[in-house]
């Protein structure tokens, strides 16, 4: 018998397969009392918030988030006793496990042994205070290392001897390894077997480790007396696995929908054959087995407590208070808004959207559109508190729609840029956009395909005599990087300088983008912006003392109201146009030569007749635009043709989606250049106020390098065995393009 979640997953499913019943989740009923409310809950909340975002864990919107959901009530129902000096520290322990846990389950951050040099990390700090083999203090870069040694860790420490300590760390890094485990296993696609996903499940909640926590919070241990130790141990395992098993199932629809196979019910389903309601209550039995094994345990020892530290009241708290949070918080009840208001156990899959956190987004997003086209045109996507807005009618309404402004830009690039043109609407952006256009038209555009002819021919030469060329590294990444570059009047010629910008222009793209809130991308991104200032500052000063053609002395020159523009407005414009210039330019010219290698005598057809290249790339955007979304902010209920969005809320407008709606476009997966509608209907540039200022400037870079490449190498194909793969989301197109010249 076939995998029935295989069957039923929304987002492999197939056209024409029956759509699956309804998920009814069962009421777990937990016969414990919960942890007494505390007093100081808000003070706890402020200060996770406020450390987290000053060590760079959480961004503006994250915080947002935290603030105003319960996601951080399981962490105040672990403090128990414990003072609120104590407990300040397992809330902040709490929000760094939540973060990690979201960086391993969201994307691709912690594959190709990420997580493993991760876990070293961990361990050479907690087991050796971050001294490394050789005597040195290791430094690291990544914010929640950072966090670790500097603060968490030597706070922790404290809290208890060195027994506690040592079984602290063990069950710190078992929980880690765990993860790490499940992630090897999603690498290969390999399956578990319901023994090997027990105790993995178990160690990867990380249940055990806060129990540690909590002993060290209340100052209590309860292995004083060795006599205690084994069944204080069993107990603590069937609350772990009570907890975990409870988490299971109320996230059963939301692995589902996320490809994500390690669950007890989909794991029961594999193993047994078992169907969907079937393994729901196998696993729900399985629930009610450990609470009966629990009591049990507790009821055996009742008299041969040694006081408090093994009261299994302690244990219980925890366990009803974890019961609780999972039965009740948003992040495991991923409705679309027109099912919100029903009863949390009904879980229909047809109206739980995938979320834009899915790694298969970064994979291939295109069966994900189709679902979201099909079944949810408007859909709440909870993890990220953003609204999907997949068809082309409803991308097109957004994107132009008065109500809609660029606030959203505030959190995404304000933080790092400051106020700039890309978070301004209204008469303030139209005067900014003004000041900027001429710069990218009519003569000016000249002048700049000047400089693309200039610098793909120098490109082009570095190629000859060579038998194989990645075009990703020696041409597409380089060339709108050395362009943008020459129109700011920035230093572009050698190897090292364009690493380095292109390095700046990827992190600072990354940043923008970085809907996940991954913690590296947050901090590297601040300490990115800081490196590139320093190295345009001489360039702005000589550019005041003695003013050239390039962008930086327009800025330098420009006037606003009268008044000039502020030394921080110009270094946040040069990287704006630095970046905004390169990395798309870069996507959409990789996609435009897969294509042209690819699609049958379309490589012949733009060689016989070159005017071609510009339908070669207006149908290359459409199919295969490399920046997959843009977001959107609400001042105003939004009524679009499919559905609406609340005042206040974020929208995401699906381009990649839009670009391939059937209703737009015939056959639209099919690459066909000869297509008279797409290159005015597609959204790979925008559309509205902020349609995008580069717009025709990149086109020209894209088709002239392009033409030229194909012309001075007419015998270009893929090196023998290559085969491009498109990967990413924010910014989609091949990492490596090997060819034979």
């Amino acid at each position: 018998m076939a995998p029935p979640h295989r069957e039923c997953d929304p987002g492999t499913r197939h056209s024409g397969q029956l759509p699956p019943p309804p998920l009814m989740i069962p009421e777990i009923l937990l016969p414990f009392a919960g942890p007494p409310p505390r007093s100081d809950s808000a003070q706890l909340r402020t200060h996770a918030l406020a450390w987290a975002q000053r060590h760079g864990l959480i961004g503006r919107r994250g915080a947002h988030r935290l603030r105003t959901t319960a996601l951080l009530d399981l962490g105040m129902a672990l403090c128990g006793s414990a003072s609120t000096a104590q407990a300040e520290i397992l809330v902040c322990w709490y929000l760094w496990a939540l973060t990690l846990d979201d960086r391993i389950d969201d994307g691709p951050w912690a594959e190709n042994g990420a997580l493993d040099r991760f876990i070293a990390a961990v361990q050479a700090v907690t087991e050796n205070d971050g001294v490394d083999a050789s005597g040195e203090v290791s430094r690291f870069e990544d914010p929640m290392l950072v966090v670790l040694v500097d603060d968490l860790w030597p706070q922790t420490q404290c809290l208890g001897g060195e027994h506690w300590r040592h079984r602290l760390v063990q069950h710190l890094l078992q929980h880690l390894r765990a993860q790490a485990t499940l992630v090897r296993v999603r690498e290969t696609d390999n399956a578990l077997t319901l023994a090997e996903y027990m105790p993995l499940r178990r160690d990867s909640f990380g249940a055990l480790f806060f129990f540690d926590l909590i002993d060290g919070a209340e100052a209590l241990d309860p292995y004083a007396h060795p006599t205690d130790t084994g069944w204080w141990n069993t107990l603590r395992e069937h609350a772990a696995d009570i907890i975990a098993w409870t988490n299971d199932i109320h996230s059963i629809a939301k692995d589902i929908v996320c490809g994500e196979r390690f669950n007890l019910v989909s794991i029961l389903a594999d193993t047994a054959g078992m169907d969907w309601p079937a393994a729901i209550e196998s696993a729900h039995q399985r629930v009610n087995t450990a609470v009966t094994q629990f009591t049990a345990v507790a009821a055996k020892h009742a008299e041969h407590r040694s006081g408090a530290a093994t009261n299994p009241d302690r244990l219980r708290q925890v366990v009803r208070g974890a019961g609780d949070w999972h039965k009740s918080v948003s992040r495991y009840h991923l409705h679309a808004a027109e099912s919100m208001a029903r009863d949390n156990r009904q879980v229909d899959l047809e109206l739980t959207p995938p979320t834009l956190k899915s790694r298969q987004f970064e994979i291939d997003p295109y069966p994900l559109y189709e679902r979201l086209r099909t079944t949810l045109p408007i859909a709440y996507d909870e993890p990220t508190d953003v609204w999907l807005v997949s068809r082309h009618v409803d991308v097109k309404a957004a994107l132009t729609h008065p109500g809609a402004s660029n606030n959203n830009y505030t959190w995404q690039i304000g933080p790092l840029l400051g106020h700039t043109i890309v978070t301004m609407d209204g008469c303030e952006h139209a005067q900014h956009r003004a000041l900027l256009s001429p710069s990218f038209r009519s003569k000016a555009l000249v002048a700049l395909e000047a400089s693309v002819i200039s610098v793909t021919t120098d490109l082009l030469a570095r190629m000859h005599g060579r038998p194989q060329v990645d075009l990703i590294g020696d041409f597409t990444a380089a060339l709108p990087v050395r362009v943008m570059a020459h129109a700011l009047g920035l230093p572009a010629e050698t190897r090292e300088e364009v690493e380095q910008l292109k390095r700046w222009c990827a992190i600072g793209f990354a940043y923008m983008g970085n809907y996940r809130q991954d913690p590296a991308l947050l901090t590297g991104g601040l300490s990115n912006r800081d490196s590139f200032y320093d190295f345009i500052q001489p360039y702005i000063d000589a550019r005041r003392a003695e003013p050239t053609d390039d962008l930086i002395s327009l800025l330098l020159a420009a006037r606003i109201d009268d008044q000039p523009l502020s030394e921080s407005f110009v270094r946040s414009y040069c990287a704006i146009l630095m970046t905004a210039g390169s990395e798309t330019s870069h996507g959409a010219l990789a996609n435009l030569i897969v294509n042209l290698l690819n699609e049958p005598g379309v490589k012949e057809a733009v060689l016989a007749d070159p005017g071609l290249m510009d339908s070669a790339l207006a149908e290359t955007l459409r199919r295969n635009p490399p920046l997959q979304l843009v977001l959107r902010e609400a001042r105003e209920q939004l009524h679009l043709p499919s559905g609406t969005i609340p005042a206040g809320a974020t929208l995401a407008c699906l381009i990649g989606s839009a670009n391939r709606d059937p209703d737009q476009f015939a056959d639209p997966d099919t690459f066909n250049m000869s297509r008279t509608e797409q290159a005015t209907s597609h959204f790979a540039f925008g559309a509205g106020r902020h349609f995008c200022l580069g717009s025709m400037l990149a086109r020209m870079e894209i088709t002239t390098s392009a033409r030229m490449l194909l012309q001075t190498f007419p015998n270009l194909r893929w090196a023998p065995g290559f085969k491009p793969i498109e990967r990413g989301f924010l910014n989609r197109c091949p990492e490596r393009l090997e060819v034979v010249l």
